[in-house]
């Protein structure tokens, strides 16, 4: 469905004002002699009326309440309103819907001349026909009559084509949503504002969306990929895979470098070719990574808000047991298949590079293939592969796309495999988790360090796994698959 009549709230939906209005409260709070020095505990000041936040986490009620207001106005409208940000993507997504004919509107609890400096300042107030906020007098203070005030313009300005199964308000709290539901129109619900845990998910919002480009499809009933199907295959293509022939060009180079260097001022060690490789290899892995973080700057959007941060970081901090388990089960699964039916016998190039691959000390190898070289391929391949075809494909069509490349960098047929696999899997958490230094990573690393240590000590060899073990370790990982998908489509339902 589209909507043709959007009310979108201010603060913590358009902009980030936590700085600003955190300070101010901070300020008030010191006027009645509470000290409050972590801002973060703030946070439910925005969004609520000034009046019913200073009575309900403070107990400052009465005249105090409106001393309160006027020392934290003094400030504000000072200093404050200037202490503000917005959230990247919001000025082109109005942009894009104003294009569209969608009338858009602004209905927030902060005084109304204080939203039209903001959105000055912003360069956006011309996206918006109608535009409301409270008054200083404390008339129109609560979010259902600002709601209400800011509906009647826009039937107005709409006329006999406002109808209000077509009008949809956004905002980041409870208190936009049950508005929304008592005036008997949409509601979308955005994750990234600030919104204590729970709180939008026990209001039962219309919809739910964790950044801009998911609002933008809520909105417009249409995929956000869906925008560049004018853009011709070749030229879909040549922006995906730049960066890995970018990536190869560089590793070439260092490493032919390095070979020339090595062999002409230290022959004695280039005498060991597979433990000169194995060396090699990590030095290179490590001369790519300024450009792996150029691309990936170029790539990846960041977080929209500290608030996803945050969540991403506790979510993980939760999972870092099930993500470990995970990458344990799947990696020693498939190792433990290709050991028991002897599938790497039939590569030869498998068998060369795994040969090289344990040619070195333990410690040496787990540093190597268990850190440097896992960090660099993620990097790479989620980090800038999975983030720029993610831009053209729907998510599972991305999951097995970023799989297929990464299975096909490896070369032999047994690791294409096994990469296929695995990197379908480290992309679906990824998508889960959002953070590439989390998830991914730590799903890599635990795979890759499990897998070197057992299979230095020839735990694989001879084909001895025994292939029951391998079947519960892969139940293990399926189980944990479902569970994954289900968290992706109670996810999809929520748009």
């Amino acid at each position: 469905m589209n909507y043709q009549y959007v009310l979108f709230d201010l603060d913590g939906t358009l902009t980030d004002p936590k700085e600003g209005i955190t300070k101010c409260v901070q300020h008030a709070l010191k006027s009645f002699g509470i000290e409050e020095k972590n801002l973060d505990n703030l946070e439910p000041f925005i969004g609520p009326p000034l009046r019913d936040s200073f009575r309900d986490f403070y107990g400052i009620d009465g005249e105090d309440t409106e001393r309160a207001v006027k020392v934290f106005r003094e400030r504000f409208e000072t200093i404050g309103i200037t202490e503000n940000k917005i959230y990247p993507g919001v000025s082109r997504m109005l942009r894009e819907l104003k294009d569209r004919g969608v009338m858009l509107a602004i209905a927030s609890s902060k005084p109304q001349e204080f939203v039209h400096t903001v959105l000055k300042n912003f360069e956006i107030e011309d996206c918006f026909t109608v535009i409301v906020g409270s008054e200083k007098d404390g008339t129109r203070d609560t979010k259902i009559e600002v709601l209400t005030e800011a509906l009647g313009q826009l039937k107005k300005k709409a006329g006999r084509r406002f109808k209000a199964e077509k009008a949809l308000m956004v905002g980041d709290r409870k208190f936009d949503v049950e508005s929304a539901q008592q005036l008997g129109i949409a509601s979308a619900a955005v994750s990234y504002g600030y919104a204590p845990e729970g709180e939008l998910e026990q209001c039962n919002p219309t919809y739910m969306a964790d950044g801009v480009e998911e609002l933008t499809e809520i909105i417009t009933g249409e995929k956000s990929y869906i925008r560049y199907r004018s853009k011709n295959a070749f030229s879909k293509t040549f922006e995906i895979l730049l960066p890995l022939l970018i990536f190869w060009a560089v590793e070439l180079l260092v490493y032919n470098v390095l070979y020339l260097v090595v062999g002409r001022y230290v022959p004695s060690f280039a005498e060991d070719e597979r433990q000169l490789s194995v060396w090699l290899n990590a030095a290179t892995a490590v001369a790519t990574w300024p450009v792996l973080a150029g691309l990936y700057k170029r790539s990846y959007d960041g977080d929209i808000s500290e608030v996803i941060t945050r969540r991403h970081r506790k979510l993980l901090k939760r999972d870092s047991v099930l993500v470990i388990a995970y990458a344990v089960a799947l990696g020693l699964g498939l190792n433990m298949v290709v050991a028991h039916f002897r599938i790497a016998s039939m590569s030869a190039g498998y068998e060369q590079v795994a040969g090289t691959q344990y040619s070195v000390p333990l410690a040496v190898g787990l540093v190597i293939y268990g850190v440097l070289t896992p960090f660099t391929e993620e990097l790479i391949f989620r980090g800038v592969i999975y983030n720029r075809i993610r831009k053209y494909f729907p998510v599972p069509v991305t999951i097995f796309l970023s799989g297929l490349i990464f299975g096909c960098y490896h070369g032999n047929v047994v690791q294409m495999i096994y990469a296929l696999i695995m990197g379908m899997v480290i992309s679906m958490i990824y998508e889960h988790y959002g953070r590439l230094l989390m998830a991914p990573v730590l799903f890599h690393c635990s795979a890759n360090v499990v897998v070197y240590i057992l299979s230095k000590g020839s735990v694989f060899a001879k084909g001895n796994a025994p292939i029951l073990y391998a079947v519960a370790l892969l139940a293990v990982a399926a189980g944990i698959s479902c569970w994954y998908i289900t968290c992706f489509q109670r996810k999809m339902k929520r748009r």
